[in-house]
């Protein structure tokens, strides 16, 4: 079978191209790239293919990356393809990310093919990987621990990107480039064993086809296949029972049903933790697996309240049976106190209205008691002064309808104020320091209206309507 035929029953098998398909292609010069473009270049006009080089200069092979840049301009206009190229200090990215030199050319490769993909309005970016590129990835995945997404390597199709080569061998492509008189660029780095997948490549697969399999590569591209295969079922299955164990769902939060979670299996729920954290994180960068142990490890053994800060600023904490994945606020309420007196106060910061009033003792407070933003008081036990502020350690009041003082965060406890809710309470104090309202949750028994009530001072909390 030719190699053309292959490549399009590549493209056949995993639906890689439609007719009309806008296309860019990575090409760096190296025999892969150049021989992908040659082979769509073959069949433009059968599928109707617009075609767009991008070439990165990555700046790391100094002169010989300069002539890289040089050689594949001048393929795009023999060829009469468009190109956009760029130079891009990658070695000085890779030391402030602190990324290894391969993922850091990776990054800002792909960043840059994104780029071009939104200015020319491309469908589909086409990269060269093969087969000896997918048993080196399956080794190197096995070497540093994976699960199967790991195991299951190069996916033929990752969104926009295809990889039309996925199915040919290394000696296959540098054959087409030889028959078809294509003389690439080689890359030395690529011969030097300074790197774990050159390590893979020259000395470990070498090794272990001699000794071992000498059809390794066709083996592990299999089992590749295979792994791949069933990790698209339990990903669909996980996201099955994670919309079904799902309490609530929003941009920035996503809740669970713990009982229901721990009612799965655990590769279920190591499963639901990792696209739980996923669908809150914009970077696509996938929780390690000790990450997904502490947040089991919460999860069954922690109290309500217990909290597990995560990377990129993603936590996850308990409120009784509930799971909570949320991104840390930006804006987080920072510590507040106001003193405030009887009248009208905004509170732009934490988006609060305070109406105070004084009332005669004839005031029908009673008909307030159904509404929790509303709370009346014997106004000579406080006085037209109070404080507004955040709850403290250590704070205690006396809940109507309770005997004796109890501790506020027990109380808050009790009523099962999530933990992120607590800070927000806005906490009504006398100027001696006395609690005499929880706001929206509980009056104090010292500063309720009784018989001997001359004045009644009102106080109602409203979420403040910003103007326009």
């Amino acid at each position: 079978m030719c190699l053309l035929t292959k490549v399009e029953d590549t493209i056949n098998k995993y639906k890689l191209l439609n007719n009309g398909d806008r296309v860019l292609i990575g090409v760096s010069g190296g025999p892969d790239s150049l021989a992908l473009l040659h082979v769509l270049k073959s069949l433009k006009d059968k599928y109707d293919l617009y075609l767009h080089i991008a070439h990165l200069d990555h700046m790391i092979r100094g002169k010989e990356s300069a002539e890289d840049a040089r050689f594949v301009e001048k393929i795009a206009r023999e060829w009469e393809i468009p190109i956009t190229t760029k130079a891009y200090d990658v070695k000085s990215y890779q030391q402030e990310e602190g990324l290894s030199p391969e993922d850091a050319a990776r990054q800002v490769r792909y960043e840059f093919f994104f780029e071009l993909t939104e200015k020319f309005n491309i469908n589909k970016i086409a990269v060269g990987h093969h087969a000896n590129d997918q048993a080196e990835t399956v080794v190197m995945k096995f070497l540093r621990g994976a699960g199967l997404k790991g195991l299951g390597g190069i996916y033929p199709r990752q969104g926009k990107v295809i990889r039309p080569f996925i199915d040919l061998t290394r000696e296959e492509i540098e054959n087409y480039c030889f028959s078809h008189q294509l003389n690439p660029r080689i890359d030395k780095s690529n011969f030097e064993d300074i790197y774990l997948r050159n390590k893979v490549r020259l000395d470990l697969i070498p090794s272990l086809e001699k000794d071992y399999n000498n059809n390794l590569i066709a083996t592990l591209n299999r089992t590749a296949d295979l792994l791949r295969e069933e990790e698209n079922f339990l990903t669909r299955y996980t996201t099955k029972k994670l919309e079904e164990i799902t309490l609530s769902k929003v941009d920035d939060k996503l809740i669970l049903d713990k009982e229901e979670l721990l009612d799965l299996d655990l590769a279920i729920q190591r499963r639901i933790i990792r696209e739980s954290y996923n669908f809150l994180q914009k970077d696509y960068k996938d929780l390690y697996y000790n990450h997904v142990e502490l947040v089991l490890e919460l999860i069954k053994n922690s109290e309500t309240g217990s909290q597990l800060d995560l990377p990129q600023d993603i936590s996850v904490r308990l409120n009784y049976n509930e799971i909570i994945f949320a991104v840390k606020a930006e804006n987080d309420i920072d510590y507040f106190n106001y003193k405030l007196s009887i009248g009208v106060k905004k509170l732009h910061k934490l988006g609060l209205q305070i109406n105070s009033k004084v009332c005669d003792k004839n005031y029908s407070w009673q008909e307030t008691l159904s509404n929790p933003s509303i709370a009346c008081f014997d106004l000579d036990k406080i006085g037209k002064e109070f404080y507004l502020r955040q709850r403290k350690d250590g704070d205690r009041f006396y809940p109507l309808g309770m005997k004796g003082s109890k501790k506020l965060k027990d109380f808050l406890i009790d009523n099962k104020i999530s933990l992120d809710k607590r800070d927000q309470i806005p906490i009504f104090t006398t100027l001696e320091g006395d609690i005499f309202w929880v706001g929206g949750l509980r009056v104090d028994n010292r500063f309720k209206i009784t018989n001997e009530t001359e004045k009644i001072l009102m106080i109602e909390t409203q979420i403040l309507k910003e103007e326009l």
